[in-house]
């Protein structure tokens, strides 16, 4: 009789940490991983990575895993992938790139934190595993660009570095079953797996390891829009990829995608002496100037987009990008001694696997439409390991900007990973005294206040729109944490939070140096002491739901906060809240935010929600924190006022962008800035009305406004069910699902939907707040 197996857990898989024999930890290079083998049937065979700083992995020459997703080295994540092995000869490959790591100026990507040099298998299989039979070589035909070599800018950025190639043919077929590697050295033992919470001495090495939380991203190949110069050498192959020759001498070949895209680049060629520049760029530039968005007579990328370069030997070549390139725009200028055939340039989009749900249609408002497909698309852009304020520049996860990118994840797509993970990131990247980086993952750390008191609202919006209550077990420790610093940075005398150090950045707003509300001077800001009040009462929220006794009364706290700023920071004669105690600045943030924290009672909001349109003497917002004005209108009932703010976006769509940018300007830094995206979620929240009204839509609110136009939406409304809400201004709204739903009107009664049995709900009547607020946030 069998002995019963054991299941194998990641602790006890076969496998340990690897390296090249000759190669120094950390150096800035990449390293290729070979593994050699034979099956004599059919298998499946399911293999646990990791790599420091991350790898790509191949089997056949086959693209079947890359990773470890962004993280941090207590928190360093192995991913999995399974092969299906015909009978035959196999090999599994893996390029692993190491990232320069130094001063600033000559930094790698900021979102990595790694020590550098290191590759892992783990498989039931022992001959799978690391180091085994693996086999290993240093690739000497790639190494990676500075700053200042690629691109005519000031210098570094925090996104990670283009690349040099040149031609390797020892390398030719590297990743295929027939390649020699018999003069490849054997990989070196580095050290042992150290997996979280199971050491209980000295780690064996660095990286604490924890499994991936979000699957892997996806890849879908993007056809050439056109070619905008140099047709004469590169023409479309019919399979949206080009092919073309180009002719000894100096040649410009200029590409469109169509649209803004964060792609993959993938370039075969043969022959050719000189170098190629492949250049990519968010808009074209004349003479040195941005131009506005889309092709442009003259226009060219030039010295002013991010490039890559290619050393042509004469020897054929395959360049594969490590990481995305981002922007609509990729030229290729060469400097040729002799002729180039380029068999194929083909390109192809990755990002994180969302699938989107929701649906928003309204024929007599086609802008509307036009927003909300850019605002998803700019969404997409955004998220790949995690949510990034912007692919081209930084590729950093910040805290005030994914709150709105992971809102636009739930309600579009009903897909909440890859917000979990990023209320989890930030509680990682906690600091002694409680708060949150405001950026993470980031190896250059940053803190901006305001923005961990985002986070407390981001965990109370992930379980409004899950129920899960382990993000309350979880973060509750955090979330005391970062309320109790700002509790101890309160003024005794006027009861005030603040100033508080750090970076106290609010918005890119127009005469606020630094983007802060203080106008630089170390003051108590009042929009820092509503958000606070705020996040207050989302934690006392969180924890009556999970029945935890805090140890403080927060909503007592939050009150007498909101009478501070009803004592300090409200003009009675002007009849606006001021941006610091006892200055006349006057800004749409804080007034906005008076509304939605509460200070304001009820008559005062109406007049407050009129003035964010209507009174010039507010500083204006940029198109991010017109998130806040939007939900300030909603929670008012101030469809006009909606409407205005909204047409702030319509510029952009004029001016040829197809993401929306940072800030509202054809001179802005960033074409795709998720922070910017913010009315899918209001055309979908507002309009349609579609709210979870019980955590996880156990029960689903539907509060359409009246001052909607006709319109058809279909969102997710949890345990993949979708609900679809169509109407007409002042009408009913019919409702219809393909599953049972618990539906909660305006008016706070309740009724079951029927699988296909309509039903009609009435608008939000004008100039009337919503009975039930947006998910996370109640009127105070």
């Amino acid at each position: 009789m069998e002995e019963p197996q054991i299941p194998l857990t990641p602790e006890t898989l076969p496998g340990s940490w690897c390296w090249h024999p000759d190669y120094p930890s950390g150096a800035p290079e990449f390293t290729l991983f070979r593994l050699a083998f034979r099956t004599a049937r059919q298998r499946t065979v399911r293999l646990l990575f990791s790599a420091d700083n991350r790898c790509n992995l191949f089997l056949d020459g086959v693209f079947v895993g890359r990773g470890p997703a962004r993280g941090d080295l207590e928190h360093y994540r192995y991913e999995s992938c399974t092969l299906e092995l015909p009978p035959g000869s196999h090999v599994l490959a893996a390029e692993v790139i190491v990232y320069p790591c130094g001063f600033r100026e000559e930094e790698g990507p900021w979102s990595e934190i790694h020590t550098g040099g290191g590759f892992l298998i783990l498989s039931g299989d022992a001959a799978f595993a690391t180091p085994g039979s693996w086999r290993c070589r240093r690739d000497a035909s790639r190494r990676h660009r500075k700053w200042r070599d690629s691109w005519n800018g000031r210098g570094g950025i925090p996104a990670p570095p283009m690349e040099e190639y040149e031609p390797d043919p020892a390398l030719t077929g590297w990743k295929l079953p027939e390649f020699d590697d018999s003069d490849w050295p054997a990989v070196r033992h580095v050290g042992e797996p150290y997996f979280a919470d199971r050491c209980k001495t000295d780690p064996p090495t660095r990286w604490r390891l924890v499994p991936g939380t979000t699957p892997p991203m996806r890849q879908e190949p993007v056809a050439v829009r056109s070619i905008l110069a140099g047709n004469e050498f590169l023409a479309p192959d019919g399979s949206g990829g080009a092919t073309g020759r180009i002719p000894a001498g100096k040649h410009t070949i200029l590409l469109d995608l169509g649209r803004y895209r964060t792609s993959l680049v993938h370039l075969r060629f043969s022959g050719g002496k000189g170098v190629c520049r492949i250049g990519y760029a968010e808009a074209l530039f004349r003479n040195g100037v941005r131009t506005e968005r889309g092709p442009v007579p003259g226009g060219r990328v030039g010295e002013f987009g991010f490039s890559d370069l290619l050393k042509l030997n004469g020897a054929d070549g395959a360049f594969d990008s490590f990481w995305y390139r981002s922007g609509r725009f990729v030229e290729l200028a060469f400097e040729l001694d002799a002729p180039l055939a380029i068999e194929r340039l083909s390109f192809e989009f990755v990002a994180y696997p969302f699938d989107r749900k929701a649906v928003w249609r309204s024929p007599e408002r086609p802008v509307l439409e036009r927003i909300f497909e850019t605002a998803w698309h700019t969404a997409r852009c955004c998220a790949h390991e995690h949510y990034e304020d912007c692919p081209y520049w930084e590729q950093l996860q910040y805290a005030g900007d994914t709150r709105i990118q992971a809102l636009i994840s739930y309600l579009a797509t009903g897909d909440a990973r890859l917000g979990r993970q990023a209320v989890r990131q930030f509680d990682e990247s906690r600091l002694g005294g409680g708060l949150t980086a405001s950026r993470y993952p980031s190896n250059f750390r940053q803190v901006i206040p305001g923005f961990s008191l985002y986070w407390i609202m981001m965990a109370g919006d992930c379980y409004d729109y899950t129920g899960d209550q382990s993000v309350i077990a979880e973060h509750r420790n955090g979330i005391r944490d970062v309320l109790e610093y700002f509790s101890a940075h309160r003024d005794g005398g006027t009861g005030l939070i603040g100033p508080v150090p750090g970076w106290n950045f609010s918005d890119w707003a127009a005469g606020w140096p630094d983007g802060r509300s203080s106008r630089g001077e170390e003051l108590p800001e009042t929009l820092l002491n509503l958000l606070y009040a705020e996040a207050c009462r989302v934690a006392g929220r969180l924890f009556r739901a999970a029945g935890i006794i805090p140890g403080h009364d927060w909503e007592a706290e939050r009150q007498s906060v909101l009478a501070a700023v009803n004592r300090h920071c409200f003009d009675q004669e002007r009849r606006r809240y001021t941006d610091v105690p006892g200055k006349a600045y006057f800004s749409c943030h804080v007034n906005a935010w008076a509304i939605l924290a509460g200070a304001a009672d009820s008559g005062l909001r109406t007049e407050l929600s009129a003035a964010l349109t209507e009174d010039p003497g507010l500083t204006g917002c940029t198109l991010y924190f017109a998130f806040y004005l939007l939900e300030a209108m909603h929670r008012t009932g101030n469809d006009a006022g909606f409407e205005t703010v909204l047409k702030q976006w319509e510029p952009m769509l004029e001016l040829g962008f197809t993401t929306f940018p940072e800030c509202p300007s054809a001179d802005t830094r960033s074409d795709c800035h998720a922070w910017s995206a913010g009315p899918l979620y209001h055309l979908l929240r507002h309009y349609a009305g579609v709210y979870p009204a019980e955590p996880g839509y156990a029960v689903v609110g539907v509060e359409p406004a009246a001052g909607a136009p006709p319109f058809t939406a279909v969102l997710p409304v949890g345990g993949g069910r979708l609900l679809t809400v169509s109407g007409r201004p002042g009408d009913g709204c019919t409702l219809s699902s393909a599953s049972r739903l618990r539906i909660r009107r305006k008016d706070g009664t309740e009724f079951d939907l029927k699988p296909g049995e309509p039903a009609t709900v009435s608008p939000t009547a004008p100039g009337t707040a919503p009975a039930t607020p947006t998910a996370g946030s109640e009127p105070g």
